[in-house]
């Protein structure tokens, strides 16, 4: 078996607005499954209440999701635990026949959005990302993307 690389492990900055790129275990693409999407909608707005995070934006695609989120005092690392944990055993109950199938990478990719500008880019980003891998042929068209919860989504202060 190919091993692949692993995302960074570190994460020095845990609170603030960050950008997160989680992947699924050796890029097995069950996060667009049947059913699998709303199960992890609803575990990250659960983990965004018990954390008291914020949610901006995010998109699920087959083999990973990107999210916009802002933590709280709890931190990064704790969050994305969080929500990493419990929607891959809500997942892995529901479907226990291809229970192997459903794993997230060890770790998680954050970049720290520092500014407005990086933010801009961060959020056009994710909710392009359906169309960037040609899953859609517009913005719009891609179900599991923030675009289509808007009421869900935690407002951003101007900075």
């Amino acid at each position: 078996m190919t091993r692949i690389a692993t995302m960074p492990q570190i994460h020095r900055k845990q609170f603030g607005l960050f950008h997160i790129t989680n992947k699924t275990e050796n890029n097995v693409p069950w996060c667009t499954c049947d059913g699998i999407p709303n199960i992890l909608i609803k575990n990250l707005f659960e983990t965004k209440a018990i954390y008291k995070a914020g949610i901006h934006a995010f998109c699920i695609l087959p083999n990973h999701i990107h999210l916009i989120l802002t933590t709280s005092h709890r931190g990064l690392s704790r969050f994305m635990q969080s929500f990493k944990s419990n929607s891959a055993k809500e997942i892995r109950a529901m479907s226990s026949r291809y229970a192997s199938r459903f794993r997230w990478q060890s770790g998680f990719y954050d970049e720290w959005i520092r500014d407005e500008r990086q933010l801009s880019a961060a959020i056009a980003y994710v909710q392009g990302n359906g169309m960037k891998h040609g899953l859609a042929r517009e913005i719009e068209e891609w179900p599991w993307s923030s675009l289509h919860y808007q009421e869900l989504m935690d407002p951003l202060d101007i900075w």
